[in-house]
């Protein structure tokens, strides 16, 4: 299983970064109500000042946009929530809306997007109704967020931060969003869609729990007995360009052989 030739370990950290934006349509009625509620709300572990929410005990500080309700919020959420299936009742809240925060802070890799996907729930407990990663295009309800953060595991950032089911005018299948955990985008050609999505999901899954070190040209396999995947650097991203969607670390193609 796995990529045939023995890999090393990467470290967890990367020279390169990427902002992570992150939504969050909420109740509050002004700015003072939300500087009051998200201290209430996590104990004093966090607070805003001036535009900046701050993790003192983390050490980590982030940048806010408070914005006024936002009639075009309903249907991003309904498109971004297609792949987590949130529901009408949900989207009808969204609709409703009173202001909007827009949450953002360097990740690109493993440990900083725990820590904003953290201070996105203190603002989710704080009065927040849903989310949306913006720098991936995926959103969900309130407690399906928070859930796979009580049930914390590196692994669960794969759904938080990933869509793994884009189709683009050709056919291939890519991923969006591995930019936010420090990895990358991972795209295939010429396979039937549920197959190069289950592919490109363990693909996923087996970088951020084993953290291999990957090299240009080698193989990858799901199992013994299963299709080999030729291991390429893509360098014409199908994101190339986009501000929140291309991937700075870069995509990989996998070409069955």
């Amino acid at each position: 299983m796995w990529p045939f030739k023995k890999k090393t370990v990467q470290p967890d950290k990367s020279p390169i970064t990427f902002t992570t934006i992150i939504c969050i349509p909420g109740i509050w009625n002004t700015w003072d109500e939300f500087i009051l509620s998200i201290v209430a709300s996590t104990n004093g572990e966090y607070f805003a000042v001036g535009n900046i929410l701050m993790n003192a005990k983390k050490e980590r500080y982030y940048t806010l946009e408070f914005c006024e309700h936002d009639d075009r919020m309903q249907e991003s959420f309904k498109y971004a929530g297609m792949v987590t299936r949130v529901t009408d009742n949900f989207l009808d809240q969204i609709g409703s809306h009173k202001h909007v925060i827009y949450i953002s802070g360097q990740t690109g890799n493993l440990e900083e997007a725990g820590h904003i996907a953290f201070a996105a729930e203190a603002i989710l407990k704080a009065g927040g109704v849903g989310i949306k990663v913006e720098t991936t295009g995926k959103a969900f309800e309130k407690e399906r967020w928070c859930s796979m953060l009580e049930s914390y595991e590196e692994s669960n950032f794969y759904e938080m931060f990933v869509v793994d089911s884009i189709i683009n005018a050709n056919g291939s299948v890519y991923s969006c969003g591995m930019q936010n955990l420090g990895y990358k985008d991972t795209i295939i050609s010429g396979e039937e869609f549920q197959t190069a999505v289950g592919l490109i999901k363990i693909f996923g899954y087996y970088q951020i729990v084993d953290k291999p070190t990957i090299q240009n040209e080698e193989t990858f396999s799901t199992g013994i007995d299963s299709a080999k995947y030729r291991i390429t650097e893509e360098f014409n991203q199908p994101n190339k360009g986009h501000e929140q969607f291309e991937n700075p670390f870069g995509m990989w193609r996998l070409t069955k052989e």
